[in-house]
């Protein structure tokens, strides 16, 4: 199994991808061989950016997500049609990659947690999605995201991870919190706390 990925990694950050079309996945239950090459030129620019944001090296992004792709081909040629069917098949592509990045890193990184208020009465779990609050709109008024990309890849772990998969793989916190097993509200306050060091540092940077 060869996976050919496009050559072209822009660094741009897109629109919103969504979950994949439920035609496809109607496509990959029906003909995996014929139709897994759409699912990689659908979904290869976010998880290569992603895995960018999380290594810092582009070969090593690239490496990761070649690898990341041939595991999923393995893993739906074992499944059942009627799985695929149903497959949430965005958020798991997304962990693979965090899996296999975890295993490539050179120290076997893991996800450093911190100490946190994640009671259900805590008021973190009332954070919301605040447009004003975006890691893009940090650098609003600055044309290079490359250096939103760097500001991201110098995050402590858990809020690089997180920043990454709510704001830029488009998961849910319940699906971030199933991805990294936490609780919803350590996300939460992972997505926020980010934010709010991006902030600073592009406010410390413009100084």
């Amino acid at each position: 199994m060869s996976v050919q990925l496009n050559e072209k990694k822009d660094m741009e950050i897109g629109g919103p991808m969504g979950e994949l079309q439920s035609d496809l996945l109607e496509l990959l239950a029906a003909d995996l061989n014929r139709y897994f090459q759409r699912l990689v030129l659908s979904t290869q620019q976010r998880l290569y950016v992603f895995a960018l944001r999380q290594t810092g090296s582009p070969q090593d992004a690239e490496d990761i997500v070649q690898e990341a792709f041939i595991r999923a081909y393995h893993a739906l040629a074992d499944y059942p049609p009627e799985r695929i069917r149903i497959m949430k098949i965005q958020a798991w592509l997304y962990k693979i990659t965090l899996h296999i990045f975890y295993r490539h890193s050179s120290n076997d990184a893991r996800l450093r947690y911190t100490s946190l208020d994640v009671s259900e009465e805590s008021e973190l779990l009332e954070i919301e999605d605040d447009g004003h609050e975006r890691p893009e709109k940090v650098l609003e008024k600055r044309e290079d995201m490359r250096e939103l990309e760097a500001m991201i890849a110098r995050l402590p772990e858990q809020y690089r991870v997180a920043v990454s998969c709510y704001y830029f793989a488009e998961l849910s916190y319940r699906e971030i919190a199933e991805l990294l097993h936490q609780p919803v509200g350590t996300v939460k306050s992972n997505v926020y706390r980010g934010t709010q060091l991006l902030r600073k540092t592009a406010g410390n940077s413009a100084i």
